[in-house]
């Protein structure tokens, strides 16, 4: 039986940078003498509202490497061996909001240098949103790494039937385009397998 969709909104001061994903999204040596104290950054955070919905499922597995996590039939060596085992699965999708994307849009005409740090904050800030989005989810639970829509070879298609499935559009405001990219665009869905007890 699927649980009741899961859906909360996450304070920013509750979202814990992690200095070496800021580094690489900046691509700088993690060992890097610099300030990560810019105005750019202070003004990105403003514009945060970080918010995750998600539904906990039963997962089947079926022959030729194909399953099912409660969104539709996908075919997935990759996300089948990273599920093996596993009887339940967390689906969710979790964004930092369409302020961001406006704020981001701003800078890329007032200021290419700014928006340069601000989009690389912003990306590290949603990874950080996903890693947190996890922890509450998970609880005491043990589980499996997340695995993305569009990693190995796990179908992007697959990302539709993903936000539906977790009311991505009318809870998060998240909209798909046909080139099947999101919106707002610092956004991370994905599946995390739950070890059985």
């Amino acid at each position: 039986m699927i649980v009741p969709t899961d859906y909360r909104v996450i304070p920013t001061t509750e979202l814990e940078l992690n200095k070496n994903e800021v580094f690489a999204r900046l691509k700088t040596a993690r060992n890097a003498d610099i300030s990560l104290d810019f105005e750019c950054v202070a003004e990105l955070e403003k514009n945060i509202l970080c918010k995750y919905s998600a539904v906990r499922t039963p997962v089947e597995f079926f022959d030729g490497n194909r399953l099912n996590c409660g969104f539709g039939e996908v075919k997935s060596e990759n996300l089948c061996k990273n599920l093996m085992g596993c009887r339940e699965v967390f689906v969710f999708a979790v964004t930092l909001g369409i302020g961001v994307d406006r704020f981001l849009n701003k800078l890329a005409l007032t200021s290419p240098a700014n928006h340069f740090i601000a989009d690389a904050f912003a990306s590290a800030y949603a990874e950080t949103a996903a890693d947190k989005a996890e922890k509450i989810m998970k609880g005491s639970l043990k589980c499996r790494p997340r695995f993305s829509p569009g990693y190995g070879d796990l179908d992007l298609s697959c990302q539709k039937n993903v936000l539906e499935f977790v009311n991505a559009q009318r809870l998060l405001g998240i909209s798909l385009n046909k080139s099947l990219l999101m919106s707002p665009t610092k956004t991370i869905t994905a599946i995390v397998g739950i070890e059985n007890e």
